[in-house]
């Protein structure tokens, strides 16, 4: 009884949420422990979070799959680079070996096909966010000249990410892709959030947290794919959420940087060997991540999204998420 009490509880959380929309009222509610538990009870297994963000979960089988079968167009600036960084220090550590092998000019065989800044004609989503001459804005455009390129007949992933989404339009960013997604419905869009800016929770209207929920929600009701790049910075790998700490992009919060502090308590976890190196030979830990590499340890926001960059990537290929063989996809890293 206390469990269909809970599920009409949720339900009806979720109709007033809509009724608020449909009326224009601007609450973005539910507020996140609330979206985890519609995401968990009501939504959808497509928005990649900070529970993915773990690597030994995803079966070997999968990884090869994604590398067989996935051919990803990725448009960005400084801050998309963090899947990057992350994917690169997978590619680089040497328990994995080639496993997380990527190229970015898809030739080598058996790594899989990125290519990386490979939506020409618009920077990012940020820089993208007007109404160009064709009444699309011009990532849209772009991504358009790209599509319908008979050289490019293999791309079946498409992603672009934000700069800053703080004052941008988010309704006009979902909308927009939506009319993609209804034009190449062969093709996979993935939507994405935005990084911290220290504005914690508040749903001032075009605010950070508030287009975060805005895209939040649109990809639950719709079963929309969403790498939900901010939640992975608001969380530490034990589930301690900072985000409503005045937490910024580089994983500062009120009272220190959780990145630095997590990665010192959890010294020997995978996500702590990644961004730094200590006691791996033959590996210096996570050489980049742009606008976290200060301090240094901070570079685990980094690894954290490549892990999830690669869960992503599986599920893409139709892994489902589930539980994984004992051994299989594990290499005996902790997580912490």
């Amino acid at each position: 009884m206390d469990s269909f009490r809970n599920r009409l509880l949720l339900f009806v959380v979720l109709l007033l949420v809509l009724v608020a929309l449909g009326t224009g009222c601007k609450s973005l509610a539910p507020e996140p422990e609330a979206r985890t538990k519609l995401e968990t009870e009501l939504a959808t297994d497509r928005v990649i979070d900070h529970t993915d963000a773990d690597v030994n979960s995803i079966p070997e089988g999968a990884i090869d799959r994604a590398a067989a079968n996935l051919h990803i167009a990725y448009q960005h600036t400084s801050h998309g680079s963090q899947l990057i960084s992350g994917m690169n220090s997978l590619k680089t550590f040497p328990k994995f070996g080639d496993l997380y092998d990527w190229d970015d000019a898809g030739a080598r065989w058996g790594a899989l096909d990125l290519d990386d800044y490979g939506i020409a004609g618009c920077a990012d989503l940020s820089q993208g966010d007007t109404i160009d001459e064709h009444g699309v804005t011009p990532w849209v455009t772009a991504t358009r000249n790209l599509l319908n390129d008979p050289s490019n007949w293999n791309i079946n992933v498409v992603m672009w990410s934000w700069c800053s989404i703080n004052g941008h339009d988010a309704q006009r960013y979902i909308d927009n892709m939506e009319l993609l997604i209804a034009e190449y419905p062969w093709i996979d869009f993935v939507f994405m959030t935005g990084h911290a800016e220290g504005q914690g929770e508040d749903l001032t209207e075009n605010s950070v947290h508030y287009n975060n929920q805005l895209i939040r929600l649109h990809c639950m009701e719709h079963g929309r794919w969403l790498f939900d790049f901010a939640d992975i910075e608001a969380y530490d790998p034990d589930g301690t959420y900072y985000w409503d700490r005045a937490m910024r992009d580089n994983l500062d919060y009120d009272e220190g940087n959780w990145g630095s502090e997590w990665v010192r308590a959890n010294p020997g976890s995978l996500p702590s060997l990644l961004a730094t190196g200590d006691g791996v030979a033959n590996y210096d830990g996570c050489e980049s991540c742009a606008h976290s590499a200060t301090p240094a340890s901070a570079t685990v926001n980094c690894a954290l999204k490549g892990m999830a960059t690669w869960h992503l990537f599986a599920r893409l290929a139709g892994w489902d998420g589930g539980d994984v063989d004992p051994g299989d996809g594990d290499l005996g890293i902790p997580v912490k």
